[in-house]
């Protein structure tokens, strides 16, 4: 029974480790695409979109693009040092602090592109990189916490 904990244990952690590297991977051919994609949708949906319209929706996918990828990939290295056992060291710390600042920043991006497109849509996405932000904060001390108490419990041992 313990073997078969360890192995769901050790296949989810490295399943997520994959599913992130799928999306990064996604992300980026999307990323590279993005004029062409933003084009596909235009004619897919028949909305009428002026030029300068357009060109708002580019330049804020590609601006928030960054951070997204900052995101993920520090989401990435977070799940690989958890896969290895390595839960609660330092650069966790650091990793989450960085997701939390990186989904500030596309929380306000957002918000200040939503002043350019009439949708009530960003809002929505604002309101989910808020919370993320604040969740990611709250595990970063709470994994600093964490650290504390185990580099507190060694030192007694």
């Amino acid at each position: 029974m313990n073997k078969i904990k360890k192995f769901l244990k050790i296949n989810l952690s490295h399943m997520a480790c994959l599913f992130i590297s799928v999306i990064i991977l996604i992300g980026l051919v999307a990323y590279v695409s993005l004029p062409w994609l933003v084009d596909l949708y235009i004619d897919s949906t028949a909305v009428e979109i002026s030029r300068s319209t357009h060109r708002v929706m580019i330049s804020m996918l590609y601006s928030i693009g960054i951070p997204i990828f900052v995101t993920l990939i520090m989401s990435w290295l977070l799940t690989m040092n958890i896969s290895r056992g390595k839960s609660f060291i330092r650069n966790n710390v650091t990793y989450l602090r960085v997701v939390s600042v990186a989904s500030l920043v596309i929380a306000v991006m957002v918000q200040f592109f939503s002043t350019f497109l009439k949708s009530f849509f960003p809002f929505i996405i604002t309101i989910i990189f808020l919370l993320l932000a604040l969740l990611c904060a709250v595990f970063a001390n709470l994994f600093q916490t964490a650290i504390r108490y185990k580099e507190e419990n060694d030192l007694t041992v």
